[in-house]
């Protein structure tokens, strides 16, 4: 039985505890990750990680916990980096919920979630982003995917301002 969110009844790759792979692993189906992986991932579902990869992973969506990564991560889904975990990379996903410490750009196209005992030091370009008290974020952020953006409320030429205050008797 897995201690993994979201699992069912379902074959699972398991690599267990104390087991070190050198090299890519390309698999379809779900991983459950305890081991070392010194190479690339690839799967076409859910990767859960609970050991240390030193390579990029790619996967329908990827849960992390008490892990070490160190390469970038892409999902088609969402990934979710849980406590005592560092990510050393950049993140592409459709969501993203933090817990642990990332030190990467985060390219996401929907939420972020930046929960309170998260340690951020990343870019973020999101549709939207929650910051929990507690949490330490430093970088950039940007809701370039949000419908509202502010050069629908700010114009760039403040021209026309100014000639208003002119007019109007305002220096």
């Amino acid at each position: 039985m897995s201690n993994f969110e979201g699992m069912s009844n379902v074959q699972v790759a398991i690599i267990p505890q104390g087991t070190v792979i050198n090299g890519n692993v390309e698999i379809t189906g779900k991983l459950e990750m305890y081991g070392t992986i010194n190479g690339d991932i690839n799967s076409n579902d859910r990767v859960n990680i609970c050991g240390d990869v030193k390579g990029n992973i790619k996967a329908k969506d990827i849960y992390t916990k008490d892990s070490f990564v160190e390469g970038n991560i892409q999902c088609e889904d969402g990934a979710v980096v849980r406590e005592n975990t560092v990510i050393l990379g950049d993140i592409n996903a459709q969501s993203l919920m933090v817990d642990g410490a990332i030190q990467g750009k985060l390219d996401i196209k929907g939420m972020v979630t930046v929960g309170e005992k998260a340690i951020v030091d990343s870019d973020i370009k999101a549709k939207s982003i929650q910051v929990n008290n507690g949490a330490a974020l430093n970088g950039h952020c940007s809701l370039c995917y949000a419908e509202i953006t502010p050069k629908n409320f700010f114009t760039e030429d403040k021209a026309p301002a100014k000639e208003n205050n002119k007019k109007n008797g305002k220096k």
